[in-house]
């Protein structure tokens, strides 16, 4: 397992824990509909928690959603639309000059 992917399963691991101890075991329990000594067990060392962080990691559970879904009858509409819009936003506009400015403040006064 390379360094990086360590790094995201113990940063997962660390919220999972760190949310644990906020919420309290007792209503962690409460909630997954577990006994309270079950939380207790699932974060000794090797535990279902390190394994979850894993699992979590491995499948980008944490990583930022980059995939768009289009469904429907519209959709192809939807995508032409989509995409001339991130066309639009791809190229960022031209700045003008500071001579293009003043002069356009002048006529503006005029």
């Amino acid at each position: 397992m390379d360094y990086a992917t360590t790094r995201n399963a113990h940063a997962i691991e660390s919220r999972i824990r760190k949310g644990i101890i906020l919420t309290t075991p007792k209503q962690v329990a409460k909630a997954v509909g577990v006994h309270e000594s079950q939380i207790t067990r699932w974060q000794a060392e090797n535990g279902f928690i390190e394994k979850a962080a894993k699992l979590l990691d491995a499948i980008g559970f944490d990583a930022p959603i980059q995939d768009v879904i289009i469904q429907g009858s519209e959709s192809v509409e939807i995508a032409k639309a989509l995409t001339a819009m991130l066309e639009y936003v791809r190229y960022p506009k031209r700045k003008t000059s500071k001579a293009a400015t003043d002069e356009a403040q002048i006529e503006l006064s005029i």
